[in-house]
């Protein structure tokens, strides 16, 4: 069940991650996380997710009822070996980490009987990584990334860039909790002039944080519906024309209520494997069967639809409807390899008759990031910050100092 290095039909799932994930609600991670174990071999999320993520916990603890929007069973996932958690090798139980973590003053710390819980729910079912290489990892990937947004001019935006840089090289190890504790700091004593630049260091951080520890395992990053530079490319013969599927696939109401042992039933067939290896070709560079990869997206979902219609028929009314609406579609598309920012949609949006429901993006980044890609994300995301930062500024000006300019169509990152 170890999610060995370096394989590719290893999935980790970022949006499990308490730092700065936009998914906050229970139906809306366990739809995020059906959604990905479907279309992986396994399943990879962290001891720090498992313990902090509030909504992770409700999905896992066996203590919160299932409610009509979601249910409360991710723990069969689990003991399937579907779902992998991966724990720090410095610590012999959750228990350990939880109390290391009470006395630190980490947000969102469980209680004791849920790190025992899941000592007892994950036994048998863990796998270890290097907590001193993920970390150096963390510290080295934030300082450089802080590094390279640095400019020439000596201003408060470059200056709070070094004070972060220079603070970091200073921390043995490096903890989210306290990066976090001198932003708070630097915010309150020097106000608006820093913001730009402490949400920077803010948004560098938590790439790097969800980021260091798939690198180190070398396997593949699920992450929701950001579209990347970085996504992984599928080469091969592109598809003639777009495959429509069942819409209930990226449904995130019916991925919220699909029950856990449909979803560890769908691990024996035989056309999810064929899916599963057409993406781990994608993620390790190697060509596609685009007609194979096709087929067994198709012949999947069929299996799975008749899988989801039984479970929900008499149970579930609305459920049951929304597997069999067809006027929600899904569909499949590959991009040519030619595409210039090297960027492909797998398996994305709905298309949709009648209304716009809300719909998930299966989107799979290839693990470590293309640099040269990841070097023009980073020199955009700077001129986004110094056009902020001139509006910003500009904002204090009277009006008769302000001038009239072109603005740049590029949009300041959220």
């Amino acid at each position: 069940m170890s999610p060995a290095a370096g394989n590719s039909t290893h999935v980790f799932l970022s949006e499990t991650e308490h730092h700065g994930s936009t998914v906050t609600d229970p139906g809306g991670l366990r739809a995020r996380i059906v959604q990905n174990a479907l279309f992986a071999e396994r399943l990879v999320i962290t001891d720090s997710q498992v313990l902090h993520n509030v909504a992770l916990r409700s999905l896992l603890d066996g203590q919160t009822p299932s409610t009509p929007e979601w249910r409360a069973d991710l723990a069969e996932l689990i003991s399937s070996g579907m779902l992998v958690i991966v724990r720090r090798d410095s610590a012999g139980s959750f228990r350990e980490i939880r109390d290391e973590h009470k006395a630190r003053n980490v947000v969102d710390v469980p209680t004791e009987e849920y790190a025992e819980l899941m000592d007892e729910i994950t036994e048998g079912h863990l796998a270890p990584y290097s907590v001193n290489e993920v970390s150096a990892r963390f510290k080295r990937r934030t300082a450089d990334r802080l590094t390279d947004l640095i400019g020439p001019p000596d201003d408060s935006y470059s200056r709070t860039l070094r004070a972060a840089v220079e603070w970091i090289h200073g921390q043995d190890p490096l903890y989210y909790n306290s990066l976090r504790g001198w932003i708070a700091e630097r915010r309150a004593a020097h106000g608006e002039s820093s913001e730009v630049a402490l949400e920077a260091v803010e948004r560098s951080a938590n790439w790097s944080f969800r980021t260091s520890l798939p690198a180190a395992l070398e396997i593949p990053v699920a992450w929701g519906a950001v579209r990347t530079p970085s996504t992984v490319a599928l080469q091969g013969d592109a598809l003639q024309g777009e495959l429509t599927l069942p819409g209930y696939a990226l449904n995130p109401y019916v991925l919220a209520r699909l029950p856990a042992g449909v979803v560890n039933e769908a691990v024996g067939l035989a056309s999810r494997k064929v899916v599963v290896d057409q993406f781990a070709k994608a993620h390790s560079g190697r060509p596609v069967d685009t007609d194979a990869l096709r087929d067994g997206v198709e012949d999947f979902c069929m299996h799975l639809q008749e899988a989801a219609v039984a479970a929900f028929r008499g149970l579930d009314a609305d459920a049951l409807a929304a597997v069999r609406d067809e006027r929600v579609k899904a569909r499949l598309h590959v991009s040519a390899s030619s595409v210039a920012t090297g960027s492909l949609d797998t398996l994305i949006g709905l298309i949709s008759s009648g209304f716009n429901p809300a719909s998930l993006m299966l989107n799979l980044l290839s693990m470590p990031f293309d640099i040269a890609q990841d070097k023009k994300e980073r020199k955009l995301k700077k001129e986004s910050e110094r056009l902020k930062n001139a509006w910003r500024l500009e904002k204090q000006l009277p009006e008769h100092e302000k001038l009239l300019r072109i603005v740049s169509p590029t949009e300041p990152p959220e």
